[in-house]
């Protein structure tokens, strides 16, 4: 395979990798969103813990119950953060998957170039060494007669 078959694979796996990168870039914005969605969650919760208690009955049932629902609300939203770090762990993965893929590629291609040039190095000094054996031939030739 030529170095040029070897570059155009190269940019297709490039662009395979910031395709990845952008996936985990929108990853990485969701599981921000819900860990702020939970900070917010957890303000509330503070801000209800800190609520004087009332005196009346049906006031106290009810800060009880707003104070189940934000427990179970922060649970949830726990879950959706684990989700969310899962994905991001999964387009991460992928991400580096594809950036050791292009770069043993891209090393693969130096390689192949320097091989191209040393054997067109040698193949350049075998035909300067034929010219000069030939010369030196017609030289000899010159001088015989």
């Amino acid at each position: 395979m030529s170095v040029k078959r070897f570059e155009r694979l190269l940019k297709i796996r490039e662009a395979q990798e910031s395709e990845a990168a952008v996936a985990l870039a929108d990853r990485l914005a969701e599981l921000n969103r819900v860990e702020s969605q939970r900070d917010q969650l957890l303000e509330y919760q503070n801000q209800y813990l800190h609520a004087l208690i009332p005196n009346d009955a049906n006031m106290l049932k009810q800060l009880g119950l707003m104070h189940q629902q934000l427990r179970e609300a922060m649970q949830q939203q726990d879950l959706r953060i684990a989700a969310a770090q899962s994905q991001v762990d999964q387009a991460r993965d992928i991400w580096s998957e594809r950036h050791q893929a292009s770069l043993s590629l891209d090393k693969l291609i130096e390689h192949r170039r320097r091989a191209e040039q040393a054997r067109d190095a040698r193949n350049q000094q075998r035909e300067q060494d034929m010219w000069a054996t030939r010369k030196a031939f017609q030289q000899d030739s010159n001088n015989e007669m």
